[in-house]
């Protein structure tokens, strides 16, 4: 018979701002790190400390005792501090798989530098998990995953419920939709069931009698795990003594000190196998009743997922493609800057801070740091761009623009960008007069061209005289006044991954203003859209044959939850926009299209029921079982959509401009699918997954809100969209709700922390896009890669005269590569050793094919070595395949 052994690992999870703003947990950390590096020197039986899995908590630290780094590195060379391997603790689903990699890459990088990395998957707390863990974690030379959330039920302050487990024990396998297969370890009793262990005998008997049963009852091992820490507990000073307490009182259990790498191999060890159960793809509680999912910490301040989903695609789509086409034209690549951006990018995707759980104070302090990872990404674009813009060879005649694009499939898009002309600058005339000389020049527009000459179709719009400056490079400001122009136009195949120039000419002759038809219909040679007197419109896809009516009216519904999670107002009352009458008219018709603007003013609540809503808060009612009403008080939500379809547009941009001015409800635009069916498709991270409409029985939650990345479809109906993450699709599929907008007034159920900043009392605009398609083929379709080159961004710049030889050409695709249906395009980059770097995500059913003109070595999501010389891939059903120039 094999003795029970109790590995007791010393940690505290560290939410770095949360029910406190950051500096002031920071200077809790201080505290807690002087004591963990006392006890570490100079107490007996305290042997490990783990450092939560995140390198951010050691540059938090060290940010204030700088002169600590060398003691940090003994102690992680000692084996005492563990280390690594994130550089945060991210929310997994409200993150992009690029971000989960970059993620992972700088914490790895950073704690090496320390001298060691606890090689662990680590999520304590993630809201969920995605599928494609176990294909990342086994790439990065992991095999075992701990983890808190995403099987078992838990309800209030995080108490856990052994009902309805998709495993028997807290060991068990995970699958990813690829095969990759790591040990899962849950973390059956949560991270803190050995907390505050005590040192007094009696009691200790008591608290050991209860956590060593619970820990058994879900062990398939001899080898027991208990986590002695909780959010933000300072360190058991005396843990040395209550575990020579514990071992005379259990003499039977050999308790150790431990740290997560002795764990995890004296588990391996003692696994039987056959035993254990194994899990497959995402993990989001869905044997549960629902109640604390935590999804919908999706919606909960919906700007902040608006602004992160932003610089993602502004670092991942541009800055990195567009600083890999730059380093060939000798500009160096900007390695260490890039990892400042994303690191500061990172600060905000945190589990409690990402998912907009936590107080006031930290969310404004989200909103500035997304302000400066805007500035640094574009400070990188713009750089970049203008060190090639003079480079390129240029044609004699006309103003040249490049336009840069690394969407991943060549697409048409709708380009925009501000041109001057006519500069008259500080040097040459007295800034007083220069005005008035511009505003002698004749009145000009434009005709835009491509290299060969083309045509194409801009309207322009005059900006008037502005003041603007150069940054030359050996010079001080140079600093001029110029005419200003909006020039908008349609490129029909901007390049995959590169580069295009056009050439704007002015001409002396003014278009005349197109009066606009009055009619509220669309059409192009792809689809037709006709709007209803209610507002709704229907779509009507030319090429399918597939129609929609009835899209896009609105409901709204009191909230009486949390930032953690939706619970609808007790009386039930919803108001929707089925029978309204909105002002209607066109926007705007021109030659590339049209846009049409329907202007909504709904009459609902001003919030809950004051008095009622108050007392459940202040009793601390848990959220399923709040039943306060809405107010009787009505107030008016203005609400403008505007409905744009161009002349090369597959599908109908649509864009929401919401003035939120009501409390404690959840504002939704609504889609009939046109099809009924058991099951709906989503993009997640490096997938398209397939989620079932209908949930477990366990489910008693009414609502079955879930979370996206990209798009969602149903039926007929696919959903595009910028930083909206939550949706719900009902049962039998026939409708999609898409949430825009949910305003609450106090961070959770586990105490009484108001938050009265996450009401959204501001303008709220959503961009998404709607498809028509049948749905349940999208995993098998382009449809996955069109969409991730629809929602990427694109770069315009006008070019300024320089002396540099011009050796590049006007027109380049990087794109050197030929990719099947279901390969998603995810990175441009360089490695550390400046290697190209090109990665992909399958999406596809069956294996297909990547053939490329370069030879690459086949190399892991890490970039550090690649495997190989090759020109053709045989990429297997949902493989993260990552490629490296050789």
């Amino acid at each position: 018979m094999t003795r029970k052994k109790a590995h007791i690992i010393s940690h505290s999870h560290w939410d770095r701002e949360w029910f406190l703003p950051l500096e002031s947990l920071r200077f809790k950390l201080v505290t807690l790190m002087d004591e963990v590096e006392g006890l570490l020197d100079m107490e007996a039986g305290f042997n490990h400390f783990h450092m939560d899995g995140q390198m951010i908590m050691l540059e938090d630290y060290l940010a204030v005792k700088p002169a600590k780094r060398e003691k940090m590195k003994q102690l992680v060379a000692d084996g005492k501090l563990r280390i690594g391997p994130w550089y945060m603790l991210q929310d997994a689903f409200l993150t992009s798989g690029e971000a989960n990699i970059r993620n992972l890459q700088y914490g790895l990088e950073m704690a090496k530098e320390f001298g060691h990395v606890e090689k662990i998957g680590y999520f304590p707390d993630t809201f969920g998990l995605y599928g494609q863990v176990p294909q990342l974690m086994s790439q990065a030379g992991f095999d075992t995953v701990v983890f808190g959330r995403g099987v078992n039920p838990t309800g209030f302050n995080n108490q856990v419920f052994d009902s309805a487990f998709a495993s028997k024990y807290s060991e068990m396998f995970w699958e990813s939709p690829d095969g990759s297969k790591v040990l899962g370890i849950l973390l059956a009793n949560w991270y803190s069931n050995g907390n505050e262990i005590p040192v007094e005998k009696e009691e200790a008997k008591v608290f050991w009698d209860k956590k060593l049963a619970d820990v058994e009852r879900f062990a398939s091992t001899d080898e027991w795990l208990f986590m002695n820490g909780c959010d933000h507990q300072p360190v058991q000073t005396d843990l040395a003594e209550a575990l020579e307490v514990a071992k005379e009182l259990y003499p039977d259990v050999d308790f150790i000190h431990s740290h997560f790498e002795r764990y995890q191999d004296a588990v391996k060890q003692s696994l039987e196998p056959e035993k254990l159960q194994t899990v497959y793809g995402e993990l989001t509680s869905q044997q549960s009743d629902g109640w604390s999912t935590l999804a919908n910490t999706a919606s909960s301040r919906i700007y902040l997922k608006q602004a992160n989903e932003k610089m993602e695609r502004l670092l991942e789509r541009l800055a990195e493609p567009i600083s890999v086409i730059a380093s060939d034209a000798g500009v160096p690549y900007p390695h260490e800057y890039l990892a400042f951006a994303w690191k500061l990018l990172m600060e905000n995707q945190i589990h409690d801070s990402i998912t907009a759980c936590s107080l006031d104070e930290v969310h404004r302090e989200m909103e500035v740091r997304f302000e400066k990872v805007e500035q640094v990404t574009m400070s990188l674009i713009s750089n970049a761009a203008r060190k090639l813009t003079e480079q390129i060879t240029i044609a004699e005649t006309g103003i040249p623009i490049t336009i840069f694009h690394a969407g991943g499939v060549e697409i048409a898009k709708t380009i925009e960008i501000e041109l001057e002309t006519d500069e008259i600058h500080f040097s040459e005339m007295h800034f007083e007069q220069i005005p008035d000389e511009l505003a002698k020049l004749p009145a000009q527009t434009f005709r835009l061209e491509t290299s060969e000459g083309v045509e194409i179709p801009v309207v322009v719009e005059p900006l008037g005289i502005h003041f603007n400056y150069d940054l030359p490079e050996r010079k001080f400001r140079d600093s001029y006044f110029a005419r200003k122009y909006k020039l908008t136009f349609i490129v029909e195949n901007l390049p995959a991954v590169g580069y295009e120039t056009l050439y704007a000419h002015a001409i002396s002759e003014v278009e005349p203003e197109v009066e606009p038809s009055s009619a509220l219909t669309m059409e192009n040679r792809f689809l037709k859209v006709e709007v209803a007197a209610n507002g709704t419109y229907t779509l009507f896809d030319k090429m399918s044959g597939i129609e929609a009516r009835g899209l896009g009216a609105y409901e709204d519904v009191g909230d009486i939850g949390n930032e953690y999670m939706f619970k609808e107002a007790g009386d039930k009352l919803r108001v929707d926009t089925l029978q309204s009458k909105p002002e209607m008219s066109v926007l705007r018709e021109d030659k590339l299209g049209k846009t049409i603007i329907i202007r909504h003013e709904i009459e609902i609540p001003e919030s809950a029921s004051a008095a009622a809503f108050a007392e459940e808060k202040r009793r601390l009612v848990w959220h399923p079982e709040r039943q306060s009403p809405r107010s009787e008080k009505r107030i008016i939500l203005k609400v403008a959509t505007e409905l744009t379809l161009n002349k090369h547009d597959k599908q109908l941009a649509v864009r929401v401009k919401i003035v939120n001015n009501a409390d404690d409800h959840r504002f939704r635009v609504l889609f009939p699918t046109g099809v009924t069916c058991e099951t709906h498709q989503a993009g997640s991270v490096f997938e398209v997954t397939t989620r079932p409409n209908k949930q477990a029985k366990e489910w008693t939650n009414p609502t079955s809100d879930n979370r996206k990345q990209a798009f969602v479809t149903s039926g007929n109906v696919l959903i595009a969209t910028h930083g909206l993450p939550e949706y719900e699709v009902s049962e039998n599929g026939d409708k999609l709700e898409l949430t825009l907008l949910r305003a609450v007034s106090e961070i959770g159920d586990w105490g009484d922390f108001p938050a009265y900043e996450a009401e959204c009392h501001r303008e709220i605009t959503a961009d998404f896009y709607v498809f028509l398609t049948d749905g349940s083929k999208a995993i098998n379709s382009e449809l996955p890669a069109e969409v991730n080159a629809l929602l990427a961004p694109v770069y315009a710049m006008q070019h300024k005269p320089s002396n540099k030889a011009k050796t590049l050409p006007e027109n380049q695709n990087f794109a050197k590569w030929k990719a099947a249906n279901g390969l998603v395009f995810s990175t441009f980059k360089l490695a550390k050793d400046n290697k190209r770097i090109v990665r992909f995500y399958q999406t596809a059913t069956e294996p297909t094919i990547l053939q490329t003109i370069h030879t690459w070595g086949k190399s892991t999501i890490l970039e550090e070595t690649s495997i190989g010389q090759e020109k053709t891939f045989t990429v297997r059903p949902n493989e993260i395949i990552t490629l490296k120039g050789v």
